[in-house]
């Protein structure tokens, strides 16, 4: 019998034991091929596009197509052989020493290719009717980890760290166990291993979960035949929309030390540990209501005279306004969760100081402090009330505009003790805590990670293949991983050439003639009266409160050409941006003009 190997250019299929067929590399003396017995278990390999190398781990290639026709163009390339050398050079480039893809959005694609072989003398290819199913998986690089893309019926639930060589469909997967039938089985602790991808969180799913697979497809015969390889390909995505179902991980505020130095600083001088710091009040007017402060907001100058001026109202707004914003907007503070109830804690420990003039000291003011130098007639810090309450107070009449409420504003605000101080920050990193949730529901598949740090991935593919006897399950082959790549934010320019979007002449009337308008706008009443005669102009200079027509008016429909309304945002975008460059110094990246001679259009 001969024993050379076949001829790598033809498919080596997979055969039952004891199955012969005749040889599909080495022909006889006539012609005829020699008959030898294939082992049905022996080695089959999934690697990358290989130039002319024995190697069995050469990772998956990842080509960069920027031809509008990518698909065709890549298959005319894989099925000439003297194309290969420029495809496996035809990565997408690097930033650094990491290599970046860019997405469809930046008109460029990028393309997965393997190639499926039989690791016997000759390494011959497999037969593409051997395979059974094909496809590819992007996982995500956490330090030491790779993480699954996991997804249970139509619920994602995102990256997550699970088994790797166990089969990405959780029906494929063989059962971890048998204890004689199916319910059994599925009750096993090891069989829920199976089902949940190894993965420890998901333990508990009641549903089977699946890694997001990306379709993998083998090349058309002509194709393998021209390459003399089963070659496999697949389009590789790296933007999507889609968002976990649950919130996103926290990350665990002031563990790291610069960052909760930085947090710390951030907090508002009065909550900062240190001595009491004067509050802030309008001259001669330390009480008011809801009413009176919305007063002095929209006030103009046909007004009345306001209970306070603008100016003061501007200082108060940005001293205790200032702090009224931290602790609602951003701490939640005045909500029912733990970092806010901590909060609220701390705060009730702290006084809020009023000046009394004019009032002998007396056992009764035992805990008030005495201003130095005004003896038994001086003025006393009195401690009215918590700083809590009055924080409270403040709340109803500069945030929610509580009708009726009032506020009194005191002299100053109680020193801050190195242990308050300490019972605030914790307070403020549990709350920053909770708020993280609810800013940041959900995390994007390709998300960047904590500080804008761009994330790594890589790809993996594997093929199933048949059983060798009926009712067997098949074989399951993986490839090795790809190099780790990041993907360039959809605003980075890829250097392909950029759409142009031709504009009217706006010194050319008789053009400008045949630009008729091609999109309406319909105005409601209100609306149409602002806009009209000098309403708009009043209320851009603060002296307009809105239009009230009593709820009879005509509505109008306004219509506008689309090109027009492109030019004017054309010439404004230029205005400012010749503005904002005195600051950014941005002009040579984002603008770009050359001149184009009439003669060359």
């Amino acid at each position: 019998m001969n024993q050379l190997a076949p001829s790598p250019a033809k498919p080596l299929a997979l055969r039952a034991p004891g199955a012969r067929r005749r040889g599909v590399g080495q022909a006889g003396a006539h012609g005829q091929g020699q008959g030898r017995e294939v082992d049905p278990a022996h080695p089959v390999c999934l690697t990358g596009l290989r130039p002319t190398t024995r190697d069995t781990t050469v990772a998956p290639l990842i080509v960069e197509r920027r031809d509008q026709e990518f698909v065709e163009g890549l298959l005319a390339d894989l099925g000439d052989t003297r194309q290969h050398a420029s495809l496996l050079t035809a990565t997408p480039a690097r930033l650094g020493a990491t290599m970046r893809v860019f997405q469809p959005l930046q008109r460029v694609f990028n393309m997965v290719v393997l190639e499926a072989f039989c690791d016997v003398p000759g390494q011959p290819r497999i037969d593409p009717k051997e395979i059974d199913s094909s496809g590819f998986v992007l996982r995500r690089i956490d330090g030491n980890r790779r993480l699954a893309w996991l997804k249970a019926g139509t619920k994602v639930f995102g990256w997550e760290v699970v088994d790797e060589n166990l089969d990405p469909a959780h029906d494929r997967r063989a059962s971890a166990v048998s204890l004689g039938h199916p319910a059994l089985d599925a009750l096993a602790p090891s069989q829920q291993k199976v089902r949940s991808a190894g993965s420890v969180r998901l333990a508990a799913s009641p549903v089977p979960v699946s890694e997001d697979v990306q379709p993998l497809f083998v090349a058309p015969p002509d194709v393998c035949t021209g390459a003399g390889k089963t070659l496999l390909f697949g389009n590789l995505r790296v933007a999507s929309g889609e968002l976990t179902e649950g919130a996103a991980v926290a990350p665990a505020f002031g563990t790291d030390a610069a960052e909760r130095d930085q947090l710390l600083a951030h907090l508002v001088n009065y909550l900062k540990p240190g001595p009491a710091r004067e509050l802030f009040a309008p001259p001669g007017k330390r009480s008011f209501t809801t009413e009176e402060f919305i007063q002095v907001a929209q006030a103009t100058d046909t007004d009345p005279t306001p209970p306070f001026s603008r100016a003061a109202f501007d200082k108060l707004d940005r001293n205790l306004g200032l702090m009224l914003v931290q602790l609602n907007n951003e701490f939640d503070a005045f909500g029912t969760g733990a970092g806010a109830l901590a909060m609220q804690a701390a705060l009730k420990q702290l006084a809020v100081e009023t000046d009394v003039a004019g009032r002998k000291t007396d056992p009764s003011d035992r805990g008030k402090t005495e201003v130095s130098g005004f003896g038994k007639a001086g003025k006393i810090h009195l401690p009215t009330h918590n700083a809590w309450d009055f924080l409270v107070a403040a709340k109803a009449v500069m945030l929610d505009a509580v009708p009726g409420a009032s506020v009194t504003i005191p002299d100053r605000f109680g020193a801050v003790s190195a242990d308050i101080g300490t019972a605030i920050s914790e307070a403020m990193m549990a709350c920053l805590q909770e708020q993280y949730g609810k800013v940041l529901p959900a995390s994007g598949r390709f998300d960047a990670g904590r500080g804008g740090v761009d994330p790594q991935f890589v790809v993996r593919a594997f093929i199933r293949l048949e059983p060798e006897h009926p009712g067997c399950p098949g074989r399951l082959l993986w490839s090795p991983y790809s190099e780790a790549f990041t993907i360039a934010p959809w605003f980075e320019s890829s250097g392909v050439p950029v759409p142009v979007i031709p504009l009217p002449d706006l010194m050319d009337r008789e053009q400008l003639k045949r630009v008729r308008p091609t999109v309406a706008f319909a105005l409601p009443a209100k609306l149409a009266a602002l806009l009209q005669k000098n309403s708009a102009k009043d209320l851009a200079d603060g002296k307009g409160k809105g239009v009230d027509n009593g709820g009879i008016g005509l509505g109008w429909i306004c219509s506008f050409s689309l090109p027009i309304i492109t030019l004017c945002a054309f010439i404004v975008l230029n205005i400012f941006l010749s503005l904002f460059n005195l600051i950014f110094f941005w002009l040579p990246f984002l603008k770009i003009c050359i001149p184009i001679p009439k003669a060359k259009e």
